[in-house]
């Protein structure tokens, strides 16, 4: 980031992805039709569910066989059957629900029935998160970095919500080609203090801005790039943004859902 620029953002509109089709390309047409020109330090910024279809990470809930433990689970938090067993197998740990949702872990994030999702999936369907997020944000970058001739960084941005609060922000479930972390231990704050604990977690600060013009209905604004980010551009794997369950202050209170009850 050049010092004293401002971080602009640009929504691009994108045609209704089908599974099987090739992101990259459909990315670089969607750039050319609106004369955008990528340039060094770019973050391309993609809504999760756009990735999942073109991925075929898409079920139909019609062909789901329903097991006990997902109909014990779809009476108890009121959920459609066939959603609650796509959870079931897609959650890596259950930790309890409310009407209409379980409270899941998926690849190490606190979310909503494991990223699975009806909206925005075509009828009769539902989305699943992408199998490997950094690894198709890897693989959208080193395309897209030779087709647009730049350093880029992509991030792959779905929805969250945060405990407490009204609403959904966004959080950056697949990164590639920017250092994901800022850490300000040992640095000082305004009175002198030494900073013990804190690390800014840029790549959801930057996915919250993204999600924001991404919109969660027809907006078809589901790329949008980030100029002028406050991020160091490398080629090396995004540090780790999940940890210990037991480290957190919120996953440390949480226990796993008895699935026999």
């Amino acid at each position: 980031m050049e010092k004293g620029a401002s971080v602009i953002l640009f929504p691009i509109s994108l045609p209704i992805v089908k599974p099987g089709q090739r992101l990259d390309l459909i990315v670089f047409e969607a750039l050319q039709r609106n004369k955008f020109e990528l340039r060094q330090g770019d973050i391309i910024c993609l809504a999760s569910k756009i990735v999942s279809i073109a991925e075929r990470r898409i079920v139909r809930l019609k062909k789901m066989r329903v097991s006990k433990t997902a109909r014990r689970l779809a009476a108890k938090y009121s959920i459609n059957e066939q959603l609650a067993q796509v959870v079931l197998h897609e959650a890596d740990t259950i930790c309890g629900g409310v009407r209409g949702f379980l409270l899941t872990v998926k690849q190490g994030i606190l979310t909503a029935n494991a990223g699975v999702d009806l909206k925005n999936s075509p009828i009769g369907t539902a989305t699943l998160w992408p199998t490997h997020p950094d690894v198709s944000a890897s693989g959208l970058r080193t395309s897209l970095t030779r087709m647009g001739g730049s350093t880029l960084g992509v991030m792959i941005v779905d929805s969250r919500i945060t405990p407490l609060r009204l609403g959904t922000v966004g959080i950056a479930i697949g990164v590639s080609g920017f250092r994901t972390i800022r850490d300000d231990r040992g640095m000082r704050d305004l009175y002198g203090r030494r900073i013990v604990v804190t690390r800014a977690n840029l790549a959801d600060d930057l996915a919250s801005a993204a999600h924001l013009l991404m919109g969660e209905r027809n907006e078809q604004s589901g790329l949008v790039i980030i100029r002028n980010a406050p991020v160091t551009m490398v080629n090396t794997a995004p540090t780790k943004l999940t940890f210990d369950a037991r480290n957190c202050l919120i996953g440390s209170s949480l226990s796993p859902f008895n699935l026999e009850d």
